[in-house]
């Protein structure tokens, strides 16, 4: 193996938000600093084995939790252990999540001068009652001031988190925390969806009857809203749920796209070498546990079969502008139902990649199991 990325979770937060079902805890300034050293542990064990030995690191990314409550000295030590034990890119990405509602306690410049070179900050909506509901402990103004300390410290590359399909909002509201995100001067936009997953507050409160989603029209207008906005305001809409200006696409999610390796560290943190997956407890005790006694902390692996393998090639691939190379395509893919998307509009031909026309992206569910209906599901 020679390329690969790194993931590092940082599971801890000021408070866990209703909706989350992420590795997260809230912060235990004792367990935290433990974890951080223990991480560092996990990084020199992994970096014995195979196939991770002599690699060259692509992208570095700090997610959680909320990253950024970790001290820039233990961020520029995890840097230096990566470029010891690994070959780190001249041109890597170097990116850290951070939380609006922590950005008096952050020095911005000194995580530049670690080595973090792309901030992702979590904004989620641009209006107030919003942010209520989804239980975030910033405003609006935090978010504006959170976007002009990063850019004063020096960062070229900022990104923002956008949520849609909230309970109570709008098209309207959409379309404004869009432009919000333009006028903010931002070179990325990520967004996502909302969605009641097991075991969250927001699950407990939908099965009470307190929160309903709205209806999948509705979600699928203000997602279309927000393409728009982002599209009028030349962002190249380069995946599914992402936008960027021209070069700031985020090089780290395109390896997963791509499904190129990568190594995670932390708790739930996921690996991938390219044929396996495996994967940490996603409890951060079981994971301290396993370290301290210098064991290896994967608590589950997968070895993908052939049509894991196809079915993930050909549904990353459409979800991208990368698109689906063609051969490859009408070797695992259905044929006839090429055609016929192709004649309805559904899939756009450039060169030899297959590409779905943006319209129907949020019908790629539908689109892959059709293509690949006929395709054995216990091949291997």
């Amino acid at each position: 193996m020679n390329i690969f990325s790194i993931y590092l979770h940082y599971p801890f937060c000021r408070a866990r938000c209703p909706y989350c079902a992420f590795a997260t805890d809230t912060e235990n300034p004792d367990i935290s600093t433990e974890y951080r050293d223990l991480i560092l542990r996990e990084m020199e064990m992994r970096s014995r084995q195979q196939p991770w030995e002599d690699g060259h690191v692509v992208s570095v990314y700090f997610g959680g939790g909320t990253p950024s409550m970790m001290p820039p000295e233990f961020l520029e030590k995890v840097i230096t252990q990566i470029c010891s034990f690994w070959s780190l890119q001249p041109d890597a990405e170097v990116t850290i999540e951070t939380n609006p509602g922590t950005h008096k306690t952050v020095n911005f410049s000194e995580f530049l001068r670690a080595g973090i070179n792309r901030v992702s900050i979590g904004a989620q909506s641009f209006h107030n009652s919003e942010l209520r509901t989804l239980g975030r402990i910033h405003n609006v103004e935090e978010i504006c001031k959170t976007v002009n300390k990063v850019r004063e410290a020096g960062f070229e590359n900022i990104s923002l988190d956008l949520i849609y399909g909230i309970p109570g909002q709008t098209v309207d509201s959409v379309r404004e925390s869009a432009k919000r995100v333009i006028d903010l001067g931002v070179e990325h936009l990520s967004t996502y969806s909302l969605s009641i997953e097991p075991e969250t507050p927001f699950e407990m409160m939908a099965n009470m009857g307190h929160l309903k989603l709205p209806d999948q029209d509705l979600v699928a207008d203000e997602y279309a809203a927000i393409c728009d906005e982002m599209s009028n305001a030349g962002f190249d809409h380069y995946e599914l749920t992402n936008f960027a200006h021209p070069g700031k696409s985020s090089k780290h999610n395109r390896i997963y796209w791509r499904r190129e390796p990568y190594l995670g560290f932390g708790t739930g943190s996921h690996s991938f070498d390219g044929k396996n997956r495996f994967w940490n407890p996603s409890e951060t005790s079981a994971y301290l546990s396993a370290i301290r006694e210098n064991i290896d902390p994967v608590s589950e692996s997968e070895r993908l079969t052939e049509f894991q393998i196809v079915e993930e090639t050909v549904y990353l691939s459409l979800r991208t502008d990368d698109g689906l190379d063609r051969d490859y395509a009408l070797e695992h893919c259905d044929n006839e139902t090429i055609s016929d998307f192709t004649e309805m509009g559904v899939l756009k031909h450039r060169g030899n990649r297959l590409h779905v026309s943006e319209p129907h992206w949020l019908l790629l569910d539908e689109i892959v199991a059709r293509l690949l209906q006929y395709l054995p599901s216990d091949s291997t």
